[in-house]
């Protein structure tokens, strides 16, 4: 059999984040405006008029993920984002970086993780990978999802390096999987 075009899918479900709500609310308040011009609020009523209206947010924010997953084969990789889907060449994916930062809403500390290209500006931000909340002190909750161990592995195995290694090599431990193989000694 044939495995040098097989697909493997990572799924990111646990960086869901909510990037539609803005345009559920706008396509919910288009619902409420066409369903009064037509007249269908005289023939349904005010209630139910409203709760179709209202049932069109959700119904947009929800499939609509910062992150979602991500697929790789033996050309490249495949990032599917707020229902878009990007493709990028193993040999254009020089790395993942991933920042330690805090929310700005709630100073919560999360780690932003973006994949660095050939294209990537320095000091630049290539395409954002996803967000994920960490413990205070930017250490691991304990329940990291098994997505971002499976991300992680998925990058190394075809020679990404990852910005924090120490990092993905206690949330490939937490999942019972190796370490990442060393890098090249910076030093020697």
């Amino acid at each position: 059999m044939d495995t040098t075009n097989r697909f493997r899918t990572v799924r990111l479900g646990f960086l869901w984040r909510f990037s539609g709500v803005g345009p559920g609310c706008l396509l919910g308040l288009l619902t409420a405006v066409a369903l009064s011009t037509s007249g269908a609020v005289d023939r349904l009523g005010v209630g139910p008029s409203l709760l179709i209206a209202a049932a069109v947010v959700p119904l947009v924010a929800l499939p609509a993920p910062i992150s979602f997953w991500v697929r790789a084969d033996s050309e490249g990789l495949t990032l599917s984002r707020a229902l878009l889907r990007r493709r990028y060449r193993w040999h254009d994916i020089t790395g993942l970086d991933m920042a330690f930062g805090e929310d700005p809403d709630s100073d919560a500390a999360r780690l932003t993780m973006c994949l660095r290209l050939t294209t990537t500006p320095a000091n630049g931000r290539g395409p954002l990978v996803g967000v994920l909340g960490l413990a205070p002190g930017h250490q691991l909750r304990g329940t990291e999802p098994r997505g971002l161990a499976d991300l992680f592995a998925l990058l190394a195995g075809h020679g990404v390096p990852l910005a924090e290694p120490d990092f993905a090599d206690r949330v490939l431990a937490a999942h019972g999987l190796p370490p990442l193989a060393p890098g090249p000694d910076p030093i020697g």
